[in-house]
């Protein structure tokens, strides 16, 4: 399966609504509002930036906080990236270059002891664990969050694509599975945890550390 990158586009209103537009008509996008996250919120898969919504400092800061997501800025001339971005396009640009730095995002990374990839969990001895399709998309969204906690209203929304005040246990049923799948005691689980209202994974580094 497919799981659309989420992003969130900070740009004057006719740029915005031009780039909106032209990410919506490839269908594999999931767009966010204009406002740049503070460091500590989820953040997108990436986010584009004009010049003018751009402050170095708060961008700066959000990289010492462990954010991961692939910031572009628009700029009016071409210049080398300033800190906490990660490219610079100049205008007039091409919708096809801004695409391809999109899709440079990296992909999701292992969970646990498990390589996560192409819809499954493979273990080290190469057995293969198959998802459904809920369940690849609940893990690809943690796992781009690099070890950060993602709020459930944020899994309902990106997975689902439900509203914010909806009423389900949806995402709690199908946590529980992922758990008895992912997790040798699914009670007390060690890689798929509950935390700040939502869930993360957690980093083999973390049990290393434990242990």
């Amino acid at each position: 399966m497919s799981f659309p990158r989420t992003i969130s586009i900070a740009a004057e209103p006719q740029l915005r609504m031009t780039l909106v537009d032209q990410f919506a008509a490839l269908g594999r996008y999931a767009l966010r509002d204009g406002r740049f996250a503070a460091p500590g919120e989820d953040w997108p898969d990436a986010a584009i930036l004009d010049e003018a919504h751009c402050g170095a400092e708060a961008l700066a800061d959000a990289r010492r906080d462990g954010r991961r997501t692939l910031i572009v800025l628009i700029a009016d001339t071409p210049r080398s990236p300033p800190a906490g971005v990660d490219a610079v396009i100049a205008r007039p640009f091409r919708f096809a270059e801004l695409v391809a730095l999109i899709d440079s995002t990296p992909p999701a990374g292992p969970v646990g002891p498990y390589r996560f990839e192409a819809g499954e969990l493979r273990a080290p001895s190469g057995a293969r664990l198959k998802l459904t399709e809920k369940e690849s998309a609940i893990l690809a969204r943690l796992a781009r969050a690099h070890g950060a906690a993602v709020s459930r209203e944020a899994l309902l929304r990106d997975v689902w694509g439900y509203g914010p005040n909806l009423s389900t246990r949806t995402l709690e049923t199908h946590i529980h599975r992922l758990r008895r799948k992912l997790e040798s005691s699914p009670g007390r689980p060690r890689w798929l945890k509950t935390e700040g209202g939502g869930y993360r994974l957690a980093a083999r580094e973390e049990e290393d550390a434990a242990s």
